[in-house]
């Protein structure tokens, strides 16, 4: 008797070949989550580069935080308004492609406070990323297959972080 292993990667392509919105879930995820873990690794090095004398890690990573529970928190005041989380996400990932493109204005310029604001900003922006992926899944993605689904949209993301950082001169 042949055992059941549930769904596989075949599947889970054939299912996001057949609903684009499924696709869709995974580039957002795969494509913000990569700017994410590379901001993540990049922000401490960013500062270090524009402050002269100690960098306050500590306080700022705190403020990176309070923005992120700021996002959270202003994703949660839009869903109870009735604000679809299509417009929502699409407001956050314009705002943090912004907030990144501002960064690298503010590191190119030398600009402290540039650089903090569109950090802040997109801490922000995270903040409102994770409960409205959350909610994207649970609408989009089918229960039977979100497992496979969520290891496929993995692949994209790793390959974009790795890539990153093996091609960076450190």
């Amino acid at each position: 008797k042949k055992a059941n292993a549930g769904p596989t990667i075949k599947d889970a392509l054939s299912i996001m070949r057949k609903d684009k919105k499924i696709a869709l879930v995974g580039a957002v995820q795969a494509l913000f989550e990569g700017a994410m873990y590379i901001f993540v690794l990049q922000w401490a090095p960013a500062l270090a580069s524009v402050v002269d004398g100690p960098v306050p890690f500590g306080k700022v990573f705190s403020c990176f935080m309070a923005c992120c529970l700021l996002g959270s928190t202003t994703f949660g005041l839009l869903s109870a308004a009735k604000v679809p989380v299509e417009a929502t996400s699409a407001g956050f990932l314009a705002t943090g492609a912004a907030s990144l493109a501002a960064a690298v204005a503010g590191f190119q310029q030398q600009s402290l406070g540039l650089l903090v604001a569109a950090f802040f900003l997109f801490e922000g922006c995270v903040g409102m990323y994770f409960p409205s992926i959350g909610t994207m899944r649970s609408k989009y993605l089918p229960d039977s297959h979100r497992s496979v689904l969520m290891n496929v949209f993995g692949v994209p993301l790793n390959l974009i972080v790795c890539s990153v950082f093996l091609n960076q001169n450190r």
